[in-house]
This record gives C-alpha cells, sequence and structure tokens, in this order.
C-alpha cells in the first residue's frame, strides 16, 4: 500500500476522514492541547539557505489522526475562535523552540495571524508575553498577515503593524494573489515580506495573466524594500521559473514538507545535500 493509499484510509470506526469536523470536537480539542504545529521551510532562492520555518497547524484527532487545516480551520474561524487557534499554534511552536528542536536550528518562526485577531490588543499582548516566556528574540518571528477579503479596518491595521514593528516583530503579507489581495494598499505599512500565493505561482507558468501579475507584484514589493517568497514551489521546474521573475525566497514541496520540530534537523542536512542538484550559487551552510 503507498503512502498516500494509507492516508486516505478510513478510520477504525468508520468515520469518513475527509469531512470536515464537527464543531464540538474542535472546542474540545481546542481546551485538550490537540492542536499541533508543523513546520514547512522557507528557503532563500540565491544560494538555497534556510531562513525560516512557517508554522502550521494540525489536529491531532483521536479517531481520525492528524486532520489536515481545511477539513477545521474554517469552522473554527467562523464560530469566533481563530484567536484561541492562534494561540495553541503559538503555544505548540514555542514549547518546540524552548525544548531545543527549533531553537538550534536558526531559523525564523513565521505565525499565521488572520486580520481579526491582529486587530485584537489581547492578541499582541498574548504573543509579547508567550515570546517572552519561551525566550525568543521578537527579530526571529514573522507575523503573517492571513486575510484573504479587502481590508476594511485600514488605520487599525496600521496601527497594529506599527505596534509590532517597534516591538522588533517582522511582518509578511501572506497569500497574495490576483483572486486573493492586491497588495499595493499594505505597501507603505512597513510589512518586510510578501508571500506569493501558491495557487498563484502554480498557475503563472501557463498562464499570462497570472504571469504578468506576479511580475508586477514583485516589481512593487521590491520597490518597496521587501523580500517576496513564492509558496507553492513544487519543483526544481516552479524553483527555477520564480527565480526568473526575481523571487528571493521559495516554500513547497520540492524544498520540503510540512515536518515535525523533531525532523527538522534531519531535513536541513537532506536538503544541504538535494539543493546542490538545483543550479543553486554559493556554498549552503549546514
Amino acid at each position: 500500500m503507498s503512502r498516500s493509499q494509507a492516508v486516505q484510509r478510513p478510520a477504525r470506526d468508520g468515520a469518513d476522514r475527509s469531512v470536515p469536523v464537527p464543531l464540538p470536537e474542535l472546542r474540545e480539542a481546542l481546551v485538550s492541547s490537540r492542536i499541533r504545529a508543523l513546520y514547512q521551510p522557507i528557503v532563500r532562492v540565491a544560494d538555497g539557505v534556510p531562513v525560516a520555518v512557517e508554522v502550521l497547524a494540525r489536529l491531532a484527532h483521536p479517531v481520525r489522526g492528524v486532520v489536515r487545516p481545511d477539513l477545521f480551520v474554517p469552522q473554527i474561524e467562523r464560530a469566533g475562535l481563530a484567536l484561541q487557534l492562534t494561540e495553541a499554534v503559538g503555544v505548540s511552536a514555542f514549547a518546540d523552540w524552548r525544548n531545543g528542536r527549533l531553537e538550534q536550528q536558526d531559523l525564523s518562526l513565521a505565525l499565521n495571524f488572520p486580520l481579526d485577531v491582529l486587530l485584537l490588543p489581547a492578541a499582541l499582548h498574548w504573543l509579547e508575553q508567550a515570546r517572552q516566556a519561551a525566550d525568543i528574540p521578537a527579530q526571529r518571528i514573522i507575523i503573517e498577515l492571513t486575510e484573504s477579503r479587502p481590508i476594511a479596518a485600514v488605520g487599525a491595521l496600521a496601527a497594529a503593524v506599527a505596534r509590532l514593528r517597534r516591538q522588533g516583530y517582522a511582518l509578511a503579507i501572506d497569500d497574495v494573489g490576483p483572486g486573493l489581495r492586491d497588495p499595493r494598499a499594505l505597501l507603505d505599512m512597513g510589512f518586510a515580506t510578501l508571500k506569493l500565493d501558491k495557487a498563484l505561482v502554480a498557475a503563472a507558468p501557463q498562464n499570462p495573466a497570472c504571469a504578468d501579475f506576479l511580475a508586477r507584484t514583485v516589481a512593487w514589493a521590491h520597490d518597496a524594500g521587501m523580500q517576496v517568497v513564492a509558496e507553492g514551489v513544487a519543483s526544481a521546474a516552479l524553483w527555477a521559473y520564480v527565480a526568473a521573475f526575481g523571487v528571493d525566497q521559495a516554500q513547497g514541496f520540492h524544498v520540503g514538507r510540512p515536518m515535525a520540530a523533531a525532523t527538522v534537523a534531519e531535513w536541513r542536512l537532506d536538503w544541504w545535500r538535494a539543493a546542490q542538484t538545483l543550479g543553486v550559487h554559493g556554498p549552503l551552510t549546514g
């Protein structure tokens, strides 16, 4: 049986693993520490050096096993529990940092903050308190703004971004694509990074409109002094494609799949060997 077949195998009690998790089970998961953090690496395109890991939410379900985010995150957000989810993921990631699994890897942590959470003073207070308790330098944390709808509270967002920048955090605009967000309204707020949506990256080689949007967005971001990350870089061909547009960093299955903190060190060694075949320039650090 292949690995993909094993993942799709029905649960032992007959439950369908592909349906969304019911909200009562999600409420229980949030209060019983069943939210886990996985980590997807981000590397520099110029030389392949690892620079960060994006912290991704997973649910450790007692029957289904590990549940992917599209089967539980939307329900949590619709129920108004995005803050609790953000905190649960952060608690898991900060614990992995404290025990040395991540701190020793010399990587930044990219944490997803939905807009409605980022605008909550209580959320920013929790972040600062939890970061200090875990003894993580603020400069090691990237806050990724996740929001696909038009942003109405521009003034409140600018104030939140300014507060985080004063405290030393870096900030990123996540999931930028022609159908998701025009980033130009946010470019003057002090975001350090812009992340191109994986659907845009996948479509651009065959879609001239997406390719044009990608090129214009990279130019806008660089003019604003921002780094650009291409998400969804799933092949060597996509790596070469986004590199030709001047993208600064890459993230996706070609670089590394989401992984547990305990395997990040092993990934770094494997990447050091495999990246030599990507045509990157300069030596990689181990």
